[in-house]
């Protein structure tokens, strides 16, 4: 059929339509071009087209996917999904850390800080180790004596015994598991400063805005409570206003006072506010830093720090009093 005969078809047709009929345009299983205002069941799958009163193209279908394709093209909507879902992870860990810090120095104050806190706690686990170990040996001594004299051991005595070696064991392996926490925060950190860099370099005119932003907030608890020192004379001087400060706003005894740790009691009741001043170096290439930190009766089980006013008064004075500053 020649190419004329087609067009006088479809307009014969058309003309021969109501104007809001629909024209449709397929080829049957014969490779025959066929036109009819009705779409046979057999060309409802197969491409075809639709047609104005005119004759031209006003929309074109496709054939039916089978079902291998449109399980493919679920696999690819679910695998864009899954990469946006993560694209948009970042995009709210980014914005997190651009309002977070302010500087590389703020996040490498961070990282020391809570490094600072988890050394806090180990020195004052080995304290409670050297006390279990006084212990195991007046339990042991008292027990020598017994058994000199060809006396039996006490059932009491001997559970005491069996009770302080394993507090012992719990204490050393707590210290194992805290310097792992180390690993970490310091791992965590470093992750951190990188992908900073990286965006202070990618948005620089937004970092700026987000840093007028942040200058307005308030620091981080770990950040107030830290100090670098310059050198070690430096870290002397700034050492004893730190423990001076410490005791005198502390509420508990102090029941450890060394040139690199101060500890006052545990708090008991509600009011007590027990303080932790110490002096770290947490990398060997780096000089000295001073932490204070300060702990109350817990509301929660999650709470890190004391939320109280009178010890976030003392965190936010504490850098301005040891540095001289006002």
């Amino acid at each position: 059929m020649s190419m004329r005969i087609h067009v006088f078809l479809v307009l014969l047709i058309a003309i021969s339509q109501p104007v809001s009929a629909k024209l449709y345009k397929w080829v049957d299983e014969d490779g025959n071009v066929q036109y009819s205002d009705k779409l046979p069941p057999a060309a409802v799958k197969k491409p075809h087209e639709n047609l104005n009163s005119r004759g031209l193209i006003i929309n074109k279908t496709g054939r039916a996917k089978t079902p291998e394709e449109i399980a493919e093209e679920e696999r690819v909507r679910k695998l864009r999904e899954e990469t946006q879902r993560q694209i948009d992870e970042q995009k709210a860990r980014d914005r997190v850390l651009l309002n977070t810090y302010r500087s590389e120095d703020d996040i490498i104050l961070a990282r020391d800080g809570k490094l600072a806190t988890i050394d806090s706690q180990i020195r004052i686990t080995y304290t409670n180790i050297t006390r279990l170990k006084e212990r195991l040996s007046n339990y042991k001594r008292k027990a020598a004596n017994l058994e000199r004299k060809g006396r039996k051991i006490p059932k009491q005595m001997q559970t005491g015994i069996d009770n302080t070696r394993q507090e012992i064991n719990d204490s050393y392996e707590s210290i194992l598991r805290q310097e792992k926490d180390k690993d970490t925060i310091r791992n965590k950190y470093a992750s951190d400063l990188q992908r900073f860099r990286k965006l202070s370099k990618l948005k620089a005119a937004t970092r700026a805005e987000m840093q007028a932003e942040k200058e307005q907030k308030k620091d981080d608890a770990i950040v107030k409570t830290v100090i670098r020192c310059k050198d070690k004379a430096h870290c002397d001087q700034l050492w004893t206003r730190a423990k001076a400060y410490a005791k005198k706003y502390a509420t508990t005894r102090v029941y450890v006072d060394s040139d690199t740790i101060f500890i006052t009691q545990p708090p008991k009741t509600n009011e007590d506010l027990s303080i932790t001043a110490s002096r770290l170096r947490p990398q060997k290439d780096q000089q000295e830093i001073i932490f204070l930190d300060i702990q109350c009766k817990k509301e929660l089980a999650t709470d890190t720090w004391c939320k109280r006013p009178e010890a976030i008064k003392i965190r936010e004075g504490f850098r301005s009093s040891v540095l001289g500053k006002k």
